[in-house]
Parts: structure tokens; C-alpha cells; sequence
């Protein structure tokens, strides 16, 4: 049998109190069952240290590489292997709040289905999103929920979790709603300058929680899926476009646009508000005007086979 060698990107400090449990168990079964007879550890300290750790990969150093935190460590996992040009395929084990992407996936959680996931080492090629210069595996998103999150504390996040973003979502919402919030978006797809409240561009289906935000999504289509949430009443729509959104028919919406595009310009008009740009959790400094595109088949990621 080929030797196998894994590394393990863990960021100590993320969610889940049973995370360490399940990892003592995956790794002693890796190496006791000789799956992975060599298995290197590798713990983050500050931002970039699971960026950095991961670009430094050379081909062929490890046969798979696991990120082992929230969306934060699996975005800065996903920019740094890109940016290695390593190739070296990608496992997940999800420790943070919200893990739209593990779950839309499917992607085992619990020691014994992720070792037989390992031992099987079926690859999926998977598409990622790029704004600017940092890459996203989820969604990105602008607008009047996205600064919501860096509102609250963290303690109150593992306590609430989903639930804590929706309760500071709904104190910040007068304020936003008095923002002024015109962009102007241009792709081959859709050109148009809007009033809007909040736009999301996504790789997969799921986003903050919501398994069919978009229902069109695939990661592995070639495409993202934008949905632009223009600015409406929202006493008299508002109610609709909830009722629409729980049965998935929210594409259909006319306070939504939503398109499929390869790429994507965000930019500023003079009656543009400044506003945080999120992408799989991090915020993008530089704020608009943005360039979003999709970069087809940039991860091996490893997924089960059922």
C-alpha cells in the first residue's frame, strides 16, 4: 500500500468543544489502521498563519491537507493552497458557528465516516470565487447584513450562534435602511445601476444557514450565482418575498435580480454609502470597486462517496 502523509491545519481556537475529541480519534484510527501512517500538526496563532502554512506547499509534500476550524481558517486554507499551485487535495472538518459550505457538501463530521472518507480519497474538482485578489469558496456578500457579523462578540456567536447574527441584524436594521446604497453592476449577463440593500455572489447553494439561497448554484458549474436584493417597502413586500424565499421561489421576486455570471464589476456611484464587503467571513479591506470571477476547477476537494 502506498505511505500516506497528512497535514493538519488547526485553528485551537475555533467553536466546537467536542472538535478536540473527534480530531484525537481521526488521527489515532489514521494511524493505527495505517491510512495515514504520517500525519504532521500544524496550529494557526493569528490571521494569515493557515494562509501562509498553506502556500508554502510544494507539490506532492502531503497527499491531503485538512482545514480544521470556521469559514475563516477554511477561506485563508483555500486561499493559500491556490496560491501554492500545489494541487494537493483538501479535507474539512468544520469547528466553527456556521459551515455553509461542509454542510452543503455533505461533508462528514464525525470521526469514523471521515477516516472511511480519507480511505477512499475520491476527489471532487471544485470551482472557486475570486474578488480582486483573494479567493472565496462560499459566497461573498455587501450590503446591509454583511457588517453584522463583525458586531458581534464572539462569545455571544458559539453561545448563539445563528441566532445572535439575526438579533443584531434586526437592532442595526433602521439604520441601514437609511444608507444609501447605489452600485453600479456590470457583467456580460446584467448591466444596471440599483438601489439596493444587499447583493450576494455565491459558489454553492448555501449561504448563512439558508440550504437553497441560491437555488441555481453548483460548485462545479463554471459560474456564480449573483442575487441582488434591491431596495423595496418593506411592510409591503417584504412579506411576500419571505413566503417566496422559504419555498425557493425567490429568483422570481421583483425586488431580486438573480443572474449567472463568470465575472462581475462592482462599482461605487457618488451616492454610494461605504460598505463592508464579506467574503466567506473575512472583509475585504479595500472595499469597491471590485472585480468577482470564478476560477473553474482550482480545488481538489475530498469528498464521500455516498
Amino acid at each position: 500500500e502506498a505511505f500516506m502523509k497528512g497535514l493538519f491545519i488547526i485553528n485551537p481556537s475555533s467553536g466546537k468543544q467536542n472538535i478536540e475529541s473527534t480530531l484525537k480519534e481521526i488521527m489515532s484510527t489514521m494511524i493505527l489502521d495505517q491510512i495515514t501512517p504520517q500525519i504532521d500538526v500544524f496550529y494557526t496563532k493569528k490571521k494569515d498563519d493557515a494562509k501562509n502554512r498553506a502556500a508554502a506547499l510544494k507539490p506532492g509534500e502531503y497527499d491531503y491537507v485538512v482545514s480544521v476550524g470556521g469559514d475563516g481558517t477554511l477561506n485563508e486554507v483555500t486561499n493559500g493552497l491556490i496560491l501554492s499551485k500545489s494541487n494537493i487535495p483538501l479535507a474539512i472538518i468544520s469547528a466553527g458557528t456556521v459551515n455553509d459550505f461542509a454542510t452543503y457538501m455533505k461533508l462528514p463530521q464525525n470521526a469514523e465516516d471521515f477516516c472511511k472518507m480519507i480511505k477512499e480519497f475520491q476527489i471532487k474538482k471544485v470551482d472557486v470565487g475570486k474578488v480582486n485578489n483573494e479567493y472565496f469558496i462560499n459566497v461573498l456578500a455587501a450590503g446591509m447584513l454583511t457588517d453584522i457579523a463583525y458586531k458581534v462578540p464572539k462569545d455571544k456567536k458559539a453561545v448563539l450562534g445563528k441566532m445572535a447574527y439575526y438579533l443584531e441584524g434586526v437592532k442595526e436594521f433602521p439604520k441601514q435602511l437609511s444608507q444609501n446604497m447605489t452600485l453600479s453592476f456590470k457583467s456580460k449577463e446584467f448591466e444596471d445601476t440599483l438601489d439596493i440593500m444587499v447583493f450576494l455572489v455565491t459558489n454553492s447553494k448555501s449561504v448563512g444557514g439558508f440550504a437553497d439561497a441560491a437555488p441555481l448554484a453548483s460548485v462545479s458549474d463554471g459560474y456564480l450565482d449573483v442575487m441582488i436584493l434591491k431596495k423595496m417597502d418593506l411592510f409591503l413586500e417584504a412579506p411576500d418575498l419571505f413566503i417566496k424565499w422559504i419555498q425557493g421561489d425567490h429568483p422570481k421576486h421583483p425586488a431580486i435580480e438573480y443572474f449567472q455570471t463568470k465575472e462581475l464589476s462592482v462599482l461605487p456611484t457618488e451616492k454610494t454609502a461605504q460598505i463592508a464587503i464579506d467574503y466567506d467571513g473575512e472583509i475585504l479591506e479595500e472595499g469597491l470597486p471590485v472585480n468577482i470571477s470564478i476560477v473553474p476547477e482550482a480545488l481538489n476537494l475530498i469528498v464521500s462517496r455516498s
